[in-house]
């Protein structure tokens, strides 16, 4: 039987049958009809390391653990204690740990040049302070030539001291025991310690002691911040991201159920404080977080900058430093994955040759995919652009959601918390006291002449006034103390745990700092004084509307009493407000 030949019609059907074929025998590996399910990922293991022994200040890491956060992001999660003498910087840097929780002083490290990336910053306000002993109206610049307890990484305290005119060549620092006892068997003067820690210690002693702050000399640092390598943020940021999330959630768990992670502790992890110590810790904590203001892991660039503008004021960095990339940012990315795509080009080229030997109509489809992928490629790079846009959008809205997070509890004037601020933290303030049994002790103040002074020179010199009068407060505030500027010329000083003797001589002292002060504007010297109003819990409110008016009321006697001076309130008082 003679042989017939291929059809027209069936030659597009053996040419594409010929690609199949020869694609399949050159590049078997580039094809795949229906793609394979991806094997289950091991976990990875992690070393986080902390900046100190078990205790509630890591509640959120016990709560990612502990509620699966870091499983489901596929981690296998390590704690790794501090022994109190490495640094947890040094720690990483070293890939002793993938990561590891930091302060302030990662910005310094930062500018020094040593690649730490910071990740979300847990702590607000920093509770890093200096414990004395002794109480009453002490200051800082009573320890001059003491025994002080401080630990070589804690940079913070030592910017403190510098800004107070007080080098460490003046004290006589011994090794840190990480032990209140010391300070109360006289074997140290002073020592270095958290708010939310050893004041829980002291005060059950019954021992007296005082506090003192940064913030009093205007250094408002971040607390414990979560922190990694460069190299790994660039290389791994999905990862990074993923374990980023895993432990906010658990922050997010862990300050909404404080009794359910004090007892995990205690079951799990550490039984060196009992629950009521784990307890303060929390509530103090939450103080410093503010997490019904500020979101958990809120961090702003501009104060990261003015940290390290401290740290330059004081001679610890050069004028010129640099924080760019210090601030991990979740929207970079290094780069997709183009292996599949290069697969697929691969294969594309082959089946191109392919067709091209065996018919010219391939060709015509070969041009005409080109087009189809230029085509393709105009839409991904107008798509990029667009979504780089957005996300530059996306990350200035949240620039200015942190200034106005910022401003929402601040006055802009004189830099003091705002009236909203003040009804909160007072309410929390004196929860925390029916609880634990101390005084809390409220002082308004209110600047005398005040509209006479505007009149006289202008508003302009009323503002220098009111933060000169702001300014002293600050220098006069311990570290649990609240001063806010409740509204026109009248301030208000919360004092927890102070009694209302220990008020009087305090609101005095002010009343005559005020007065023996002034203010200079253009040509002019300005002086002012006060007229204080004191009332004290429980004596005068047991809720903040009856503290608050109890106080007014004993103002109001100040200023009928002629004014620069100080009253107290009274139980009739309390009745009318």
């Amino acid at each position: 039987m003679p042989q017939r030949s291929i059809g027209p019609r069936l030659q597009p059907a053996f040419a594409a049958s010929a690609c199949l074929f020869l694609l399949c025998l050159i590049a078997p590996t580039t094809l795949h009809a229906v793609p394979k399910e991806a094997p289950k990922r091991e976990l990875e293991r992690i070393t986080l390391q902390l900046k100190w022994k078990h205790q509630f200040q890591f509640a959120g890491y016990y709560a990612a653990i502990e509620k699966g956060y870091y499983r489901d992001a596929g981690f296998d999660v390590t704690l790794a204690e501090s022994n109190g003498s490495d640094d947890p910087v040094d720690v990483v840097l070293a890939d002793k740990a993938q990561f590891g929780v930091g302060a302030s002083e990662l910005a310094l490290h930062r500018a020094r040049g040593r690649p730490v990336v910071v990740l979300a910053t847990i702590l607000q306000h920093s509770p890093l302070v200096l414990i004395a002993a002794g109480g009453g109206e002490q200051s800082v610049h009573d320890l001059d030539g003491k025994r002080l307890m401080l630990v070589s990484y804690e940079l913070e305290l030592m910017a403190y001291l510098a800004r107070e005119g007080l080098s460490l060549d003046h004290f006589t620092l011994l090794p840190h025991t990480y032990s209140p006892t010391d300070l109360m068997n006289g074997k140290v003067d002073a020592l270095s310690g958290y708010s939310t820690d050893e004041p829980w210690v002291l005060r059950n002693a019954g021992f007296a002691y005082s506090v003192f702050s940064p913030r009093a000399a205007g250094i408002d640092f971040y607390g414990d911040s979560l922190f990694t390598t460069a190299a790994r943020a660039q290389k791994e940021p999905d990862r990074v991201i993923a374990f980023m999330d895993a432990s906010l959630r658990g922050w997010q768990y862990a300050m909404a159920h404080p009794e359910e992670i004090a007892d995990l502790i205690l079951a799990r992890y550490s039984k060196r404080k009992p629950r009521d110590h784990l307890l303060f810790e929390a509530a103090e904590m939450r103080r410093l977080m503010q997490p019904d203001l500020v979101e958990i892991g809120h961090m702003n660039p501009g104060r990261w900058a003015h940290i390290a503008g401290v740290y330059a004021d004081l001679g610890m960095l050069p004028r010129d430093f640099a924080l760019d990339g210090f601030m991990f940012d979740r929207n970079a990315r290094v780069g997709a994955d183009l292996s599949f795509a290069y697969r697929w080009l691969g294969a594309a080229v082959i089946a191109s040759l392919a067709v091209a030997l065996l018919a010219a109509w391939q060709v015509r489809a070969n041009r005409h995919l080109r087009r189809e992928a230029r085509s393709r490629e105009d839409a991904e790079r107008r798509l990029r652009e667009t979504n780089e846009q957005l996300q530059e959008g996306i990350a200035s809205i949240r620039a200015l959601q942190g200034k106005l997070e910022e401003l929402a509890f601040r006055d802009p004037l004189t830099g003091l918390y705002n009236r909203r601020y003040l009804d909160d933290a007072l309410e929390r303030e004196l929860q925390r006291a029916r609880r634990q049994g101390y005084p809390v002790s409220v002082l308004l103040i209110d600047i005398d002449h005040f509209k006479q002074l505007n009149d006289r020179h202008g508003h302009q010199a009323g503002d220098e006034v009111l933060k000169g009068l702001a300014n002293e407060l600050h220098r006069s505030v311990r570290a649990d103390d609240l001063a806010c500027r409740w509204g026109g010329e009248e301030f208000v000083l919360v004092l927890p745990t102070m009694s209302i003797d220990d008020a009087v001589e305090r609101a005095d002292s002010l009343r005559a700092a005020v007065e023996a002060s002034s203010v200079r504007y253009r040509d002019t010297t300005l002086t002012a004084t006060v007229s204080v109003g004191v009332a004290a819990f429980p004596a005068h409110g047991l809720v903040v509307r009856e503290l608050l008016g109890a106080a007014d009321n004993a103002l109001y006697r100040a200023k009928r009493d002629g004014r620069n001076c100080v009253r107290v309130a009274s139980m009739s008082a309390v009745s009318s407000a």
